[in-house]
């Protein structure tokens, strides 16, 4: 499947990067970079992610590369502005964060993300974080806030904030072209359905999905997007 005028609209981790044990190790395939400039240089490109834009910078230096940061919640370029677009109050649940063994803890500033994969005991570990979950249930709610389960993590964010509603926005700027999500994780399923009847979707790797299609991994993935660089070489 090819869309004739497409925007790209790509998650990174498990898609342009492998999964990694730590967010700063998750470094995109070698071939990422060059196929992103590529792309860019022939139709419009956005990175979608639960990551900060900032903390993405050390890893992929596109300059310029469009971001949407936090799953929507904020947006910007690499390397240049950033924009917050939904501003909270975390000092309550930073107060109470949980004494899971294994659990480590990524605060980004708009978003708390509790990491347990490489736990000891993941199973243990997830335990532990469900139980802490239920017992600031209260506080989420009293906050604004959800919890937003991912692949051995589980992030406190904005409720109803979303990678659908990051795709709807971006692609109302680009109304004459047709969207091509691709993405691995549960959080990138909204923008499957988002885009549902609209674009081209795919899923990266196993699991049920709302996405049209399927990409075995990060190199299927890569070896997907030079078709849009045929004839021309790289």
């Amino acid at each position: 499947m090819r869309a004739e005028n497409p925007v790209f609209l790509l998650d990174y981790d498990g898609t342009l990067a492998p999964i990694a044990q730590r967010p700063e190790e998750a470094f995109p395939h070698p071939e990422a970079p060059r196929v992103l400039r590529a792309l860019m240089e022939r139709h419009p490109v956005y990175v979608v992610t639960g990551r900060r834009v900032r903390d993405l910078e050390p890893l992929l230096p596109l300059p310029g590369l469009p971001v949407v940061g936090g799953h929507s919640l904020e947006e910007g370029v690499l390397f240049g502005e950033v924009r917050p677009l939904f501003p909270v109050d975390l000092g309550p649940l930073r107060a109470r964060l949980p004494s899971c063994p294994g659990v480590r803890v990524e605060d980004k500033g708009f978003a708390l993300a509790l990491h347990y994969r490489g736990a000891e005991d993941e199973e243990k570990a997830r335990a532990c974080l469900e139980a802490w979950l239920k017992a600031v249930e209260g506080l989420l709610e009293a906050l604004g806030l959800e919890a937003l389960p991912g692949k051995k993590v589980l992030e406190l964010k904005p409720k109803g904030v979303d990678k659908g509603q990051a795709v709807l926005r971006l692609l109302g700027r680009h109304p004459d072209h047709t969207p091509v999500y691709i993405g691995d994780d549960t959080t990138d399923e909204a923008a499957f359905l988002a885009l549902r009847g609209r674009g081209l979707t795919f899923k990266v790797g196993e699991g049920p999905t709302a996405a049209q299609g399927r990409l075995k991994d990060v190199e299927e993935v890569l070896a997907y997007l030079q078709t849009y660089l045929r004839p021309t070489s790289l």
